[in-house]
């Protein structure tokens, strides 16, 4: 997350839990360390209750092969009354002057990406980097709505009944064309020359013209592939059905009617994170 003029820009991410072996999605309220020994705060649910807790960047079981377990969504800006602050120490195996004696050694904290408010609250913070859970309904009011950040006019893609949604007001994209599509991955070269390549956005918009509806926009957010395969010559383009799947807290689109996210499919389809819609 980075704060400028005054706006936040809230992450928005994909968990993997290893303990149950699920995936889940939350926003980020800190972020501890860097590399090896980074961790994210973000809110789970368990038992029909919402904790704060911090989850490991990378997955360690195997050095050999480190998996990334927490995979950037999108970002959002909104007008934040609450700080975000960032502060380090000069070594990894140097704990922020401000939680020394509140932690044993072994514990590393040298820097500190997150909201003031959190950093403040001692209490709270030693608790999370001794690897506690703690709840979230003492600290409500600052607690993020995601409702809040969501853009006015979208249909967002979150649970089933949303993609039973879509498929209805499109007739599951039947007598649809792909019209056009935009991808946008985050980085660029700044005014210095200098490489800027983090690919932090990975954002697709597609536009689909349909015979049955109005021409529909969607746009596909933490995309991690795009099939693009247009029609050959002699060859119509026309879709008959698609399929939208969730799996994994993850989304998958395809031009033809398939029963699972099957990869190896010939013809156009799209993995990413999160999927929002409108008529346009």
């Amino acid at each position: 997350m980075k704060k400028r003029m005054g706006v936040e820009h809230v992450m928005f991410v994909r968990v993997f839990d290893q303990q149950s072996n699920t995936y889940f999605k939350s926003e980020v309220y800190a972020v501890i360390n860097s590399g090896w020994y980074e961790k994210q705060l973000v809110v789970f649910s368990s038992g029909g209750d919402n904790y704060f807790k911090f989850f490991d960047f990378l997955d360690k079981s195997d050095p050999e092969n480190l998996k990334v377990l927490i995979n950037s969504i999108s970002f959002s800006d909104f007008h934040s009354e609450f700080e975000w602050i960032h502060q380090r120490t000069d070594a990894v195996d140097k704990q922020l002057e401000d939680y020394r004696g509140l932690l044993d050694e072994e514990i590393r904290f040298f820097e500190y990406r997150g909201y003031s408010w959190i950093y403040k609250d001692k209490e709270l913070l030693a608790k999370l980097l001794k690897g506690e859970m703690v709840l979230t309904k003492d600290f409500e009011r600052k607690i993020l709505d995601p409702n809040a950040y969501k853009l006015e006019g979208w249909q967002y893609i979150e649970t089933q009944q949303d993609v039973d949604f879509i498929l209805k007001q499109t007739a599951a994209f039947h007598d649809s064309v792909l019209k056009e599509v935009n991808y946008i991955s985050g980085s660029y070269v700044d005014e210095k020359n200098s490489m800027c390549c983090t690919d932090n956005e990975r954002r697709v918009t597609m536009r689909v013209d349909s015979q049955w509806c109005r021409p529909i926009e969607m746009v596909f957010e933490g995309l991690t592939a795009l099939n693009l395969r247009p029609a050959s010559d002699r060859q119509s383009s026309a879709i008959f059905e698609a399929t939208l799947l969730l799996q994994n807290a993850s989304v998958f689109f395809c031009e033809d009617a398939v029963n699972d996210t099957d990869e190896a499919y010939t013809g156009t389809w799209i993995k990413a994170y999160g999927l929002r819609w409108r008529f346009v």
